[in-house]
């Protein structure tokens, strides 16, 4: 109290501390951090490791599973997912949840070196191996470039041209460009050629090396001095190459340009490629430095953009595809009217409980919370964005609740007659400590979402955070800020104004036999109680489970799956063809696509697909929000119907990161025939359900290869060897690498290929002529027969075991948790044969883990919770009382759920959490009164009556001021739910504070009226 005391007396003191907190929250609003989604680490790597030539079995076997083995030894290693495709590696490492975002790049470093130390065991033609650990780097600002008739090596020069320019500007982090294709210079020789000039491609390869391998000519002395002797005779044009002198095994010599075709041409087939709008463009994708300000980067990335474009050619066209800055900026700009808009909201709720100054009076501390929160915001490096904008709406109406009680109190004390400074120090002195422990508990009641190691809840760190900082803020102020205020600015009642009876009038007699008759029945009010908490937990079964809400943006993205096998060339002219279509619905402004892999992640909760050549991605921009809903769901229904054959998945932006598939029965077992069976299976229960859509295997369909056996007794008569077999075959279509081209920094490969080759099938192969240099024969004279198989293009695997899930969506207007809980039990009773097991991933499995995470540090939480309480109030009975009150809360939420409509998941569920906060701290508030009043020795009955009468007031404000204050954020998509939660439940809440808890308080005391 000597403190508080000080603050009253060195008013000039008090003042300047004041006028601090307003200037550095000003400061800090403008310095800190705008985002647009509070961030979160993206807790894995990869690792991509080639093995030209290999089966996906054999690269699973030979590769994977060598490299898992050195992985598996990470103490910090959670699982391990792989994708193993023809002549490629692809692991996935998760690791543990609980493992902080400081740990993590040396987490990585660790995982190098594992994977280095594991590269001499790999087999000859593997490797090396790439460990990508910055996969989930957002790089959220997000350029397209095009132009007409210009090549894709063109693109490419003039997108590294702006990428050196835009990195000198302030807080660009990284780089990366997207959709560049491999240049090639193309050998085009006919194998009849070949087989004529006794030419083999290993004497093309040597030329090649010769002629171009840099080599050291040394230099001479002259005088004191030495000249440098530079060699020369490298490639730099195509002209010289066609001059290249190739020397056959017979000694005869030829110029490449008289027995081949030179031109330049691009790798086949492509790895990736992207389009906007149809036409062919490369991503220049922009990251920003962790403590950098998005929205002012990208504003210094469009300025310069817009420099820029006076000195690139006019026939290249610079697009916009997704602006994190601007996106951020709306976000933030939404949540500070919506910020006013609460503020303003509470004030005039204040105004009109106690009156215009009375009113401002407590209004003003809730200005100095959120101000001094900002500093602790900017100190501590969280940024503006949606959590921790969100934290401030939600925790406004809390953060007057201290002041409410302080200033009611003393106004209360100035009325009965005593002194301003007295009546200001009883009230403070009264109320501090049970405040204090109900701020305290308040915060801890978000403790356990704080704790999650799951991605969920680092996303609402923040959140809880900013709520926890300015609870305690509201706490102090409402110590300090508030009794200043009140001594300065309110008068203390004139004795003729005094009033002999505070609480009395109509309303308030109506209240006290309201009471009346809620204690003298009490056994029936819990009773009720019970049996409304029962009917409400029935109830929830009809209220829509949505782990985490979708967001409202002008942009939702469409995955494509063309079968197994399909040409990537395929699969640009399909997407090609929707992108048309889409592109001329009157609700669209652009759509670029992205075919053989995602592009880079722009957006946080991007998933990764790819490379795979039957892959692609619809980037779709409507006009507004509001037409992106109209749009997406449009397509939802139709786009399967217009676009029959492959599987097309339509999706929001969401806050967490996606799936493959919604529901994913996942089987492992050492046999793929025995997982394609259970997974069939499985697959045969999701389709009869009607809920479900796209049900499938996730290994895809199987596809044909064809397969030359060598045969060593006929190709040895000629002289063939199987490399040079193989080489001929590969030259048909891919084409053979045999020599490198030197543009400038690049390494540009020279292909040799076959001309005169239209070859689609066994019988076709079978008559090309292969060589050896000296002689020549159809494919068919020198292997023991060409067949034609069938094999899986991709094997997976999860940790270690081989690994096949049937995976499902689910139709527009049902839910996973719905759909999963109808086909669960059927699918769980498949026989599983020996050495088989089964769980359930994708959204089931994220969704129980962060549910075991929040459940985690549960049990702390309660426990310190218990602890305050019964040290606060002395005994057992008390906090017993608050503890019966708690469930009841259920029961508001159940009817706001029902009455608004929206889905309860891990948001509403953050949002019980608190409300059980806001509800604690209101029977604190008033059980405290209680026993105030018993030890003033009033009558038990009269203190429970006069208590509950007294601090009907401050409980009401407190209570609408939270569930106005929280109005705005019923209206975003995100918090819709969570706001649901807390107006519904608070509502109730406070009929509980008013009614149950004196009953309870009389049941559990005995007391009845004498």
């Amino acid at each position: 109290m000597k403190l508080i005391k000080y603050f009253l007396q060195r008013r000039s003191v008090t003042i300047l501390l004041l006028v601090l907190v307003l200037a550095g929250g000003l400061f800090s609003y403008i310095k800190m951090g705008k985002l647009e989604d509070a961030p979160f680490t993206i807790k894995q790597a990869l690792v991509l490791t080639p093995y030209p030539g290999a089966s996906p079995s054999e690269v699973q076997s030979q590769v994977t599973d060598v490299l898992e083995e050195a992985i598996q030894s990470l103490g910090e290693l959670y699982y391990l997912k792989t994708e193993n495709r023809a002549g490629l590696s692809k692991i996935t490492v998760y690791v543990k949840k609980e493992t902080r975002a400081d740990e993590m790049q040396q987490l990585w470093d660790k995982l190098r070196r594992k994977v280095g130390d594991a590269q001499s065991k790999l087999p000859a033609g593997a490797g090396p191996s790439v460990v990508n650990d910055d996969f989930g780097d957002v790089l959220g600002v997000f350029y397209g470039l095009t132009s007409e008739g210009r090549s894709y090596r063109e693109l490419e020069d003039q997108a590294k041209l702006i990428k050196n320019e835009l990195l000198k500007v302030k807080d660009v982090a990284r780089i990366e460009i997207y959709g560049t294709q491999t240049p090639t210079i193309d050998v085009v020789v006919s194998p009849a050629v070949m087989s004529h000039s006794g030419i083999t491609t290993a004497d093309i390869a040597n030329a090649f090396n010769a002629q171009n391998k840099v080599v050291d000519a040394g230099g001479i002395t002259a005088g004191t001095g030495r000249i440098r002797i530079e060699s020369t005779g490298n490639f730099y044009s195509l002209d010289e190459i066609r001059q290249l002198t190739i020397v056959s095994r017979s000694g005869e010599h030829f110029r490449l340009g008289d027995i081949a075709d030179i031109n330049e041409s691009y790798q086949t087939p492509a790895s990736n490629l992207m389009r906007i709008d149809g036409k062919p463009a490369v991503g220049i994708a922009i990251s920003t430095v962790p403590t950098g300000n998005v929205v002012d980067m990208a504003k210094a990335v469009e300025t310069r953009i817009k420099e820029l474009k006076k000195n690139i050619p006019e026939d290249f066209e610079l697009t916009s595809i997704y602006d994190q800055g601007h996106e951020s900026a709306v976000a933030n700009q939404g949540f500070i009217i919506n910020l006013i808009v609460s503020v303003i909201t509470v004030v005039a709720i204040l105004l009109f409980f106690i009156g215009f100054k009375n009113g401002l009076l407590v209004g003003s501390g809730l200005v100095f919370s959120i101000f001094a929160t900002l500093i602790v915001m900017l100190a501590g490096g969280i940024a503006l964005q949606r959590m921790s904008l969100a934290a401030i709406i939600i925790a406004m109406g809390m953060l007057v609740d201290n002041a409410i009680v302080v200033s009611d109190s003393a106004l209360v004390n100035m009325q009965r007659g005593m002194r301003k400074r007295t009546s200001i120090m009883k009230a403070c002195s009264a109320t501090a400590l049970p405040l204090l422990a109900a701020t305290v508990i308040a915060i801890l009641t978000f403790l356990p979402i704080y704790y999650s190691p799951h991605i969920t809840g680092e996303l609402l760190s923040s959140l809880v955070i900013v709520i926890g900082v300015s609870l305690m803020f509201s706490w102090v102020f409402a110590l300090t800020q508030t009794p200043f205020f009140i001594q300065e600015f309110v008068r203390r009642p004139r004795p003729s104004k005094l009033k002999s009876e505070l609480f009395s009038g109509r309303a308030y007699d109506s209240f006290r036999k309201a009471l009346h008759f809620v204690i003298r029945h009490r056994y029936a009010t819990v009773g009720l109680m019970i049996v409304l908490l029962v009917v409400s937990a029935w109830s929830f079964k009809f209220i829509p489970k949505v782990f985490v809400p979708a967001l409202e943006k002008p942009y939702f993205t469409l995955d494509v799956w063309l079968p197994e096998g399909t040409d990537i060339a395929e699969t640009d002219r399909f997407a090609s063809e929707m992108a048309d279509y889409i592109r001329n619905q009157e609700e669209t402004e652009m759509i670029s696509t992205y075919i053989g892999r995602t592009p880079p992640r722009y957006y946080l909760s991007n998933v990764s697909f790819g490379p795979q050549s039957n892959y692609a991605q619809l980037l779709v921009k409507a006009r507004s929000s509001k037409e992106t809903k109209a749009l997406r769901s449009r397509l939802q229904d139709s786009i399967r119907t217009l676009f029959p054959g492959p599987l097309i998945k339509v999706n929001k932006f969401e806050l967490s990161p996606l799936t493959e598939a919604v529901i994913e029965a996942r089987f492992l077992g050492p046999d793929p025939a025995v997982l394609d069976s259970l997974a069939g299976m499985a697959i045969e229960i999701m389709r009869r359900n009607p809920k479900v859509a796209d049900a499938r295997n996730e290994w895809g369909n199987m596809t044909p290869i064809i397969r030359p056996v060598y045969d060593p007794v006929k190709a040895g008569a000629l002289g063939i060897t199987k490399s040079a077999m193989i080489e001929s075959v590969k030259s048909i279509n891919d084409g053979l690498t045999v020599g490198v081209y030197r543009d400038n920094e690049k390494k540009v490969p020279v292909q040799l290929k076959s001309a005169d080759t239209d070859i689609t099938d066994a019988q076709g192969l079978g008559d090309f002529s292969v060589w050896n240099g000296q002689n020549s024969a159809p494919l068919s004279q020198v292997t023991e027969k060409i067949e034609t198989a069938w094999e899986w293009p991709q094997m997976r695997t999860y940790n270690r075991q081989l690994s096949m899930a049937a995976m499902c969506g689910v139709k527009a207007g049902h839910t996973m948790a719905e759909v999963h809980g109808e086909i669960r039990q059927e699918i769980e009773s498949i026989q599983l044969p020996e050495g088989y097991t089964f769980f359930w991933d994708a959204q089931y499995k994220d969704q129980r883990e962060a549910m075991q995470a929040i459940a985690k540090f549960f049990p702390l939480a309660f426990l310190a919770l218990v602890v305050i309480l019964v040290a606060l109030f002395g005994n057992f009975r008390d906090p017993l009382i608050i503890l019966c009150v708690l469930p009841l809360s259920l029961i508001g939420v159940a009817v706001g759920m029902l009455m608004t409509g929206f889905e309860f998941g891990f948001f509403p569920i953050a949002g019980w959490l608190g409300l059980l906060g806001m509800i604690i701290k209101n029977v604190i508030v008033l059980l405290d009164e209680i026993q105030v009043q018993r030890r003033a020795e009033v009558p038990a009955y009269t203190a429970i009556i006069e208590s509950t009468v007294s601090r009907t007031r401050p409980v009401l404000m407190a209570a609408t001021t939270t569930i106005l204050g929280m109005v705005p954020l019923l209206f975003d998509v995100a918090f819709g739910g969570m706001a649901a939660t807390i107006i519904f439940g608070l509502t109730f809440a406070t009929l509980l504070t008013l009614f149950v808890t004196p009953a309870l308080y009389s049941l559990f005391y005995q007391v009845k009226k004498k």
